[in-house]
């Protein structure tokens, strides 16, 4: 009897854990993966606007797990786009026109990956570690070039 209680408070508090909602960390990358609207053509492209109308649903959701899952599916295409800024060692600042990361830009920027790694292992609770090795490879190689 005393096992099976134990059990079911440990189900009990896995279920209240994962509906707890969502961390700050998660939300602002939830806001900044579904809020974004730069460039698409909305209204002129139906592709753009319904893609549009997805992500605001996915904002509004109250699914929980339905928003980690789309962070999840979004932060590598960021995590990669951090990687290329820093291997360039630039920024884009339209849309073909670049500048020079500044020392501040440049740690902004790696701590920016550092976070998005620490959450997309905390999202994808290891499943794919190999990605993670590979992203982690391409950062110290790029840092150890700028060195």
């Amino acid at each position: 009897m005393k096992t099976t209680t134990t059990c079911l408070l440990a189900t009990i508090a896995v279920v209240v854990t994962a509906s707890a909602g969502l961390t700050d960390v998660e939300t602002k990358y939830l806001e900044q993966f579904a809020n974004y609207s730069g460039g698409l053509g909305i209204g002129f492209f139906p592709e753009h606007t319904y893609d549009f109308a997805f992500r605001q649903a996915v904002l509004k959701s109250k699914d929980v797990e339905l928003q980690r899952a789309f962070i999840l599916q979004k932060l590598p295409f960021r995590i990669s786009s951090i990687l290329d800024d820093l291997k360039k060692n630039q920024k884009m600042i339209g849309k073909t026109q670049y500048r020079d990361l500044t020392p501040a830009e440049r740690v902004k920027l790696i701590q920016s990956f550092e976070e998005c790694m620490a959450l997309l292992q905390k999202l994808d609770d290891k499943n794919n570690e190999h990605f993670y090795k590979k992203y982690r490879e391409t950062f110290e190689a790029i840092d150890k070039q700028r060195r």
